[in-house]
C-alpha cells in the first residue's frame, strides 16, 4: 500500500482503518454514519488493484444508494490513474446494457472492472446470474456489500444468493454503521458472508445458543419466535 496515491486525503481514522484492513481477505467496516466507510472501501479496491491482487470489484448497495457509488463515491475517491470500466446494473435488459455487460464480463480490458448493483437485484435469477458471471470470469476480485444489514435475514432469497456468490470472491468487505438493528442474530449472516470462521461458531444455532434467548410470543392465532440478548 506504500505506493498507493490517494485521490482524496483520508482522515486519521480512515487511514487507520485502511492500514489495518486493506490486505485482509475479509473485513467488516462497522463505522458510524458519516465517517467515510465508502472511501475506505474504495481505497481498499485501489490499493489491492495497485498491488496486483484484484482486477475486478462487485459492489452491492441498496436501491437508493447504489447510484451514488457510480456517480459520486468512485469518481471522487478512486485515483484517476487507475483505468476503470464501471457498469451500473439496470433492470432494463436494453441493448445498451447488454453491450456494457459484454464489455465488462467478456471483452479484454487492461484496467479495473467495476460492477455496481442494487442488492435487491440479487433476489432475481437475472441479477444473480449477471453477478455470478462477472465474478466467475474475473476471479481476482473483491466483493463489497454496503449497508450489510440488507443480508441479515439468512432465510431470504437475496441473502442465500449473496452467500452463493461469496464463494467466488477473493476478497470480501461489509459496510454498515448499525450492524445490529433488532437482535444479536442480525450479525450472523453478515459475518458468515465474510467467512464461516468470522464469528468462531460452526452454525447459526450455536451462535444463537451463546448470544440469544429465544422466546415464543403468541398474537391471537399466530405464534412467533423472538430473539433477545443472552445474559451469558
Amino acid at each position: 500500500m506504500r505506493e498507493y496515491k490517494f485521490k482524496t486525503t483520508p482522515y486519521k481514522h480512515q487511514l487507520k482503518a485502511l492500514t489495518d484492513s486493506w490486505a485482509a481477505e475479509y473485513y467488516a467496516l462497522f463505522m458510524e454514519m458519516g465517517t467515510g466507510k465508502s472511501k475506505v472501501a474504495i481505497d481498499t479496491i485501489g490499493a489491492l488493484y495497485g498491488a496486483g491482487e484484484i482486477s475486478a470489484a462487485l459492489i452491492l448497495a441498496p436501491k437508493g444508494v447504489y447510484d451514488n457509488w457510480v456517480q459520486g463515491e468512485i469518481p471522487t475517491h478512486l485515483p484517476d490513474d487507475i483505468k476503470r470500466l464501471v457498469v451500473r446494473w439496470t433492470p432494463s435488459n436494453s441493448k445498451k446494457f447488454q453491450d456494457e455487460m459484454k464489455a465488462l464480463v467478456y471483452e479484454p480490458f487492461l484496467g479495473l472492472r467495476v460492477f455496481v448493483m442494487n442488492i435487491e437485484a440479487l433476489s432475481t435469477p437475472r441479477g444473480t446470474k449477471a453477478a455470478y458471471a462477472f465474478l466467475k470470469r474475473n476471479p481476482d476480485n473483491i466483493m463489497v456489500v454496503d449497508e450489510s444489514t440488507t443480508i441479515k435475514n439468512r432465510k431470504a432469497t437475496r441473502t442465500k444468493n449473496v452467500m452463493m456468490l461469496a464463494k467466488e470472491a477473493k476478497y470480501k468487505r461489509i459496510l454498515t454503521g448499525s450492524p445490529v438493528t433488532k437482535s444479536p442474530m442480525d450479525l450472523y449472516s453478515q459475518c458468515a458472508f465474510l467467512s464461516p470462521d468470522a464469528l468462531g461458531f460452526s452454525s447459526y444455532y450455536s451462535f444463537q445458543g451463546r448470544y440469544a434467548v429465544v422466546q415464543k410470543r403468541q398474537f391471537g392465532q399466530r405464534a412467533i419466535r423472538d430473539c433477545g440478548l443472552s445474559q451469558a
